[in-house]
C-alpha cells in the first residue's frame, strides 16, 4: 500500500510536468530560418563609385526570435547575402587536389547581422495571429570575390552602409511548432540597401 501511494504520488507529479509542458506558448523563445529579398539603392550609379551590382539582392539566414512578454519581441538573425554582379573580374585558378587550371569568376556575396525590436499585438484580430512593429541595425559586409580563393584579389563595396531600419510585420502560427512571419523593412540610409520583404519561419522552440 505504501508504494502504491509514492507510485500514485510520482505519477501525479508527472501528470502535472506534462499539463504544464502542453500549456508553454511555442512563441516564448524559437529558432528559424529567412529569406529576404532587398532592393539595392546606389546613389552613385553611373559614376567612377559605381558599385555595378544588379539592383536587387538575396539573403537566407538563421535567427532566434523571443517574446519575454505578451506585447513586446525581439530578435537576431545572421544572413548570408548575394547579388548579381554587373561586372566581374576573372583570375585563373588552381584545385589544390587535382591540380586542374580553370578561370573562374567573381561574384558578389557577405554576411549580414541583424538585431530588432519592438512592439507586438497577438490574437485581438485573429486567433493566432500576430501584428507588429520592429525596430532594428542591420550590419552589412559585403565584397565583389572569387568563391573559396583566398589569394585573390578582393573588393571590398564600402557603399553597402550597414543601418536602422523599421519593419511592420504580421506573423500567424499555423501549428504548435510552425509559425510564419512576413514583414516589411525600410532602411534609414542614403546608400546599400533601401528596403526588403522578409519571411522567417520558426520550427523549433524552447
Amino acid at each position: 500500500m505504501k508504494y502504491a501511494k509514492h507510485a500514485l504520488f510520482a505519477g501525479a507529479l508527472l501528470l502535472s510536468g506534462v499539463s504544464k509542458a502542453e500549456n508553454v506558448n511555442f512563441y516564448n523563445y524559437s529558432y528559424g530560418f529567412s529569406y529576404q529579398a532587398l532592393s539595392v539603392n546606389d546613389i552613385n550609379e553611373g559614376t567612377e563609385l559605381d558599385m555595378q551590382v544588379d539592383d536587387m539582392a538575396h539573403s537566407i539566414g538563421i535567427y532566434y526570435k523571443g517574446e519575454p512578454r505578451s506585447f513586446y519581441q525581439f530578435a537576431i538573425g545572421l544572413d548570408y547575402v548575394y547579388i548579381e554582379d554587373d561586372n566581374p573580374f576573372s583570375e585563373d585558378v588552381k584545385n589544390a587536389v587535382t591540380g586542374e587550371k580553370l578561370s573562374r569568376e567573381s561574384s558578389v556575396t557577405g554576411t549580414s547581422i541583424y538585431g530588432e525590436l519592438g512592439l507586438i499585438l497577438k490574437d485581438h484580430l485573429v486567433e493566432n495571429l500576430t501584428i507588429g512593429v520592429l525596430g532594428g541595425y542591420r550590419y552589412n559586409n559585403i565584397s565583389r570575390s572569387i568563391f573559396r580563393c583566398s589569394s585573390c584579389e578582393e573588393q571590398e563595396l564600402d557603399n553597402f552602409k550597414s543601418s536602422s531600419y523599421i519593419k511592420p510585420f504580421i506573423e500567424y502560427q499555423f501549428t504548435r511548432r510552425i509559425h510564419v512571419q512576413l514583414g516589411y523593412s525600410h532602411y534609414f540610409n542614403d546608400e546599400g540597401f533601401d528596403s526588403s520583404i522578409g519571411l522567417h519561419i520558426s520550427f523549433m522552440s524552447l
